[in-house]
């Protein structure tokens, strides 16, 4: 896998990806701007077909992820319609709640493009281990081609923390967004009272908030 971070251009990342084609990366993620759909329509294109020594065209076998800064399932619509995306990158966070999220995955199903949640350690992962298994078990039946990223930080501040093994995620013991939190971690984190704001508060490491920002 290869992330641009949506760094590229739309010919830049036709050229890098073609110039990294020998070491068969299974996609591209965030190729250039997150909101141009014609331009990952493009670069999914070009990043199909590859004209070889003996003139014939085979496939480049190179897939676009994206989505993860998508708000909303019009975007994700889109870029689904288009072609621009192989593998779409649903972020719990960033979209409207879970109405929204299961009109995505709906979506990508009619057009067998495979859903891989973007996660991270900031209790991403416990918002979309349950839209997954719902997606293998309801809507596309198969975890080929799946993918949930992981980082394995933070967990430990959740009541139901996502649980990794052998690669794979445990299902998760609770119903809902597995995203509350311990009290003993809003006691320390909780902004601008907890513990250890007022700890850095005190030895200078952030400024003490005024009153206006406390109040916006």
């Amino acid at each position: 896998m290869v992330d641009a971070n949506q760094a590229w251009s739309v010919n830049e990342a036709i050229e890098w990806m073609k110039k990294l084609a020998p070491l068969k990366p299974m996609w591209i993620e965030e190729p250039t701007s997150p909101d141009d759909v014609l331009g990952h329509a493009a670069i999914s294109k070009a990043l199909k077909m590859l004209q070889s020594d003996d003139d014939l065209f085979r496939p480049y076998g190179i897939g676009v992820a994206t989505g993860e800064v998508c708000a909303n399932r019009v975007m994700f619509k889109q870029f689904l319609q288009s072609g621009g995306m192989q593998y779409c990158q649903i972020d719990s966070a960033r979209i409207g709640g879970v109405n929204e999220l299961l009109s995505v995955y709906l979506m990508a199903e009619k057009l067998k493009v495979k859903v891989c949640p973007h996660a991270g350690g900031v209790g991403l992962c416990e918002m979309v281990q349950h839209l997954q298994y719902w997606d293998f078990a309801s809507v596309s039946g198969t975890m080929e081609g799946r993918l949930v990223e992981y980082v394995d930080q933070q967990h430990e501040h959740f009541i139901d923390p996502c649980i990794v093994e052998n690669a794979r995620y445990l299902a998760p013991k609770l119903p809902g967004y597995s995203t509350e939190f311990l009290p003993e971690a809003l006691e320390k984190f909780t902004y601008p009272s907890g513990s250890e704001w007022q700890r850095m508060f005190k030895e200078g490491v952030f400024p003490w908030p005024d009153e206006v920002e406390l109040v916006n």
